[in-house]
């Protein structure tokens, strides 16, 4: 009877261990999945973060290249410098208004699923949230602004330069001289100007910031 016992009780134990030693083994294999994902999503993070610092160091530069047009017409209409009126048309032809669309796809991903928020590096998690849900946000916000405020100033006072633009015949070159030398362009113009250089490329440079500082964090944290 002790031997049944005994027999009993090694085969329970051996089926609990089995039993115990299997779901570890699930718990581990899961656990390593996890942190294989994860590792591929800040992988993925990172090569997004590569293109989103490329893509901004080209906007900011055509936004400078702009910010010089608008300048040299605002010059030109406090008599800084000498009036010319094809100067004046191709600076006005040129000026754009180019915004910044960051990529999310890999960080939205790793996010929804889950993953993200399981890593245990506080500190690249937290500039990453920072990257994407503060200063892509706020600049997206200014860069509505800005699209705006180019969309009447191209409607209400470039597109009176459209003839000359596109070297059209009959030109009212004195007529455009006169509006071009008006409060109403001057203001419009000072619009757009104070928006770019005042909030837009002050946002833009807020979020370059961030994307180096993650660059950092991730050669500090991850990487090594």
């Amino acid at each position: 009877m002790k031997t049944i016992l005994t027999r009993g009780g090694i085969e329970f134990l051996a089926v609990f261990l089995g039993i115990a030693l299997s779901l570890w083994v699930d718990d581990y294999r899961e656990e390593r999945e996890l942190k294989e994902r994860l590792n591929d999503d800040l992988i993925k993070i990172y090569n997004e973060v590569q293109a989103n610092t490329v893509n901004i160091e080209k906007i900011i530069d055509l936004n400078e290249k702009n910010l010089s047009h608008e300048e040299k017409l605002l010059k030109i209409l406090n008599k800084e410098i000498v009036y010319d009126f094809d100067e004046v048309v191709g600076l006005i032809s040129d000026i754009r208004w180019p915004t910044y669309f960051g990529e999310t796809t890999a960080y939205r991903s790793s996010v929804s699923s889950g993953r993200f928020n399981t890593s245990k590096n506080d500190s690249l998690v937290r500039q990453l949230s920072r990257l994407y849900e503060h200063f892509f946000v706020r600049l997206k916000l200014n860069g509505d602004i800005l699209d705006k405020q180019a969309f009447e100033f191209t409607g209400n006072h470039s597109k009176k330069f459209n003839k000359a633009k596109f070297k059209q015949s009959s030109v009212d070159t004195l007529s455009l001289t006169k509006y071009f030398f008006s409060d109403d362009f001057h203001n419009g113009l000072l619009g757009t100007y104070e928006i770019r250089k005042n909030y837009y490329m002050d946002r833009l440079k807020d979020t370059r910031k961030q994307l180096y500082k993650l660059k950092n964090t991730y050669h500090k944290y991850y990487f090594n």
